[in-house]
């Protein structure tokens, strides 16, 4: 059976996430309906990861399996006909028959983007978090540098069944353009909400509503109290 991997971008505006889900728009209910028409029988579509709903993708990879063989460059013109203006598919390539979207990404890089100024810009509004107070670069440096590296992460996660490894080796950036302020955050793996929760945590170091030396209390199994809204994350690269 032929494998495929497909790279795909889409706007998590208007879905509950990646994974299907009854009574909801979701990613990967409207990539599963093209995949089965394009190949007139019903496909099973993997993903590399689950999204929150309204989180964005520049890259996400997903994978399946078929009976039939039709050239990529058919795939890729099938799929984007049937898809939402807001799913594209990027590449579309045949794979080695071991490749699986779940298991075979070796990492992931998502940005979290915040627009931090008391005016608001409509362009950026879809994509980023507004936080019209001003806040310190110089506090929000700090906690990167405390939440950067090898920790604990179970205390900015909603942990599920399938998380028995907590500890990420974990690499944080921060870059100000402006008022747009970027967080990438790039690790093997992550837990549920763990960026948007990190990005949280750094935003309150910035207000001065917590100390960078208060974060290491989370990092040592206390529950972080607050999630970052979705619409500010994206992610931004699959790394295979």
């Amino acid at each position: 059976m032929p494998n495929y991997m497909v790279r795909i971008s889409f706007v998590g505006t208007r879905y509950s996430g990646w994974q299907i889900q009854p009574d909801v728009p979701t990613v990967q209910g409207e990539l599963v309906k093209a995949v089965s028409t394009v190949f007139g029988e019903e496909v099973r579509v993997t993903g590399c990861c689950r999204t929150d709903a309204g989180v964005h993708a520049k890259d996400y990879v997903a994978s399946f399996r078929t009976t039939r063989d039709l050239a990529e460059f058919k795939v890729l013109r099938g799929l984007n006909s049937l898809l939402p203006k807001d799913i594209g598919v990027r590449e579309v390539r045949k794979v080695d028959d071991s490749f699986n979207a779940r298991y075979s990404v070796k990492g992931k890089l998502y940005v979290y983007r915040i627009w931090n100024a008391e005016s608001r810009d409509p362009f950026l509004y879809p994509f980023s978090w507004h936080v019209p107070k001003s806040l310190s670069r110089e506090a929000m440096e700090e906690a990167v540098r405390v939440l950067s590296g090898k920790h604990d992460f179970s205390g900015f996660a909603k942990l599920e069944e399938e998380d028995r490894e907590t500890i990420i080796d974990l690499d944080i950036s921060l870059n100000f353009k402006e008022n747009l302020i970027e967080l990438s955050f790039r690790a093997t793996h992550f837990l549920r909400y763990m960026v948007r929760r990190l990005t949280g945590a750094i935003v309150w170091v910035g207000q001065g509503r917590l100390s960078a030396t208060e974060l290491k209390d989370y990092l040592s199994g206390k529950n972080f109290p607050f999630t970052a809204p979705s619409q500010g994350l994206t992610l931004e690269r699959v790394f295979l």
